[in-house]
């Protein structure tokens, strides 16, 4: 019996996996499959050379997620390289899957066009090329899955012609030489990473984009989230890369610090009495360099009423000591200061602290709000917590809107606050939210 069902997972396994190599509109031959053109290359040229594209994260995505879920991740990969192959590469370069490793890539590289180019001078020019490419799409697709911060590892070798060798081994050992250079790159992109960042920091080179928070009953707009982005025309304008970056390098506390400091100076663009919403990390609360006396300096030097400032401390890390966690918090609401629970849901402990904090203010995730007006589940849990704000004296603020359904719908569960496209995208400059809806 046990045999029977064992059989029967390999066949579905199988059947699986062919479909992958085997579907001629989605996927890739394997290097034997084109062994005859790779050949015909390195006979050509008297040399050949390669790039290869590995996911090491994506089997992990197998393993939580199960191999229908992973080889269609793998697919649309594949279906992103052929782009970048077709616009990038020449028509005459050869991508196949490796044999052994279906999470690599390989492009084998014809030869130039023109005899006196140098295929050696450009290769890691074109790795970077297709790094740059990818980078971003491949953080988007595979981060939902992983919560992390997910890179493409791109190698690139090149072989020589010996006689004294045969060409199949000197290919695996080609491809074999790309990988081992791939997993240099990754070392050398993570201290390349971290050092822009640090330049960043130092350079104090990030801008801050403000969303409008409007009154879902009126529309009136009764603050601002301030929100922080890396320098234009790099991987660190994405927010989220930003920050996931600092903590692959252990610089959470030095870039939130700067964000936040960063945050109350652009507030000086905000000339009422509205509200302004600033991010911040758990740890960063502690910082003895911005509490008491020095912050109540700055507040007045930028004009600042402590009363509309908003800390909204991450839902995303946890808070380790709430005795401690509540004597740091006291410098700030000593001024007047009011903290909110950013991205309630998303986190370790929600409720706890919730329980333990009494926020001024609970940010609904955007997780909750997305769909809200077709989920029973999501109208449930949003009425709890509107119904458990109300109890503590907390004004709830849903996240995320962007619909006009979604609005209706937390509107009529007495939402009393929202954020989100439909009023309005973050922006440097303090526009008018958007009513054409």
């Amino acid at each position: 019996m046990a045999s029977k069902v064992i059989n029967k997972q390999s066949k579905v396994s199988v059947s699986i996996y062919e479909n992958f190599y085997f579907n001629k509109s989605l996927s890739l031959p394997t290097v034997i499959k084109e062994y005859e053109k790779i050949e015909g290359q390195l006979l050509k040229s008297r040399y050949l050379a390669c790039i290869t594209v590995k996911f090491e994260d994506i089997v992990k995505i197998e393993h939580l997620y199960g191999s229908n879920v992973y080889i269609d991740i793998l697919t649309r990969i594949t279906q992103k390289l052929k782009a970048i192959k077709k616009k990038e590469l020449r028509g005459k370069d050869v991508f196949v899957l490796d044999l052994y490793d279906i999470d690599t890539f390989v492009i084998f590289l014809s030869s130039p066009r023109e005899k006196t180019t140098q295929l050696l001078y450009h290769l890691e020019r074109i790795a970077e090329r297709i790094r740059i490419k990818l980078e971003d799409e491949v953080f988007n697709l595979l981060y939902p899955y992983l919560k992390g911060y997910s890179r493409a590892t791109i190698g690139y070798a090149l072989e020589l012609m010996n006689p004294m060798v045969s060409n199949m081994r000197l290919i695996t050992q080609l491809i074999s030489n790309a990988k081992k250079m791939g997993e240099f790159s990754i070392v050398k992109r993570h201290f390349i990473s971290r050092y822009f960042l640090q330049k960043i920091i130092i350079e104090k080179n990030v801008s801050t984009f403000f969303q409008p928070i409007v009154n879902l009953k009126d529309l009136t707009i009764i603050g601002y989230e301030a929100l922080s982005r890396g320098p234009k025309e790099t991987e660190f304008f994405n927010p989220l890369l930003l920050f996931l970056a600092a903590s692959e390098c252990g610089l959470s506390f030095e870039l939130d610090r700067l964000c936040r400091h960063k945050a109350l100076e652009s507030s000086r663009k905000i000339k009422t009495n509205k509200k302004i919403f600033i991010n911040t990390l758990s740890m960063t609360i502690h910082d003895t360099e911005f509490r008491g006396i020095y912050l109540k300096e700055l507040l007045k030097d930028l004009k600042l009423k402590p009363e509309n400032v908003v800390f909204e401390i991450s839902e995303k890390l946890a808070i380790d000591n709430y005795s401690l966690f509540r004597k740091s918090l006291k410098d700030y609401t000593d001024l007047g200061i009011v903290h909110a629970g950013d991205d309630l849901g998303t986190g370790h402990s929600g409720l706890e602290r919730i329980m333990e904090l009494h926020p001024g203010y609970l940010k609904i995730d955007m997780s909750f709000t997305r769909d809200i007006d077709k989920s029973f589940m999501k109208q449930e849990i949003v009425k709890a917590l509107v119904n458990l704000a109300a109890s503590i004296g907390s004004e709830v603020v849903a996240e995320g809107i962007e619909t006009k359904k979604e609005y209706e719908k937390l509107k009529e569960l007495n939402v009393k606050y929202g954020q989100g496209f439909l009023f309005g995208k973050p922006s440097e400059k303090l526009s008018r939210i958007n009513k054409d809806f």
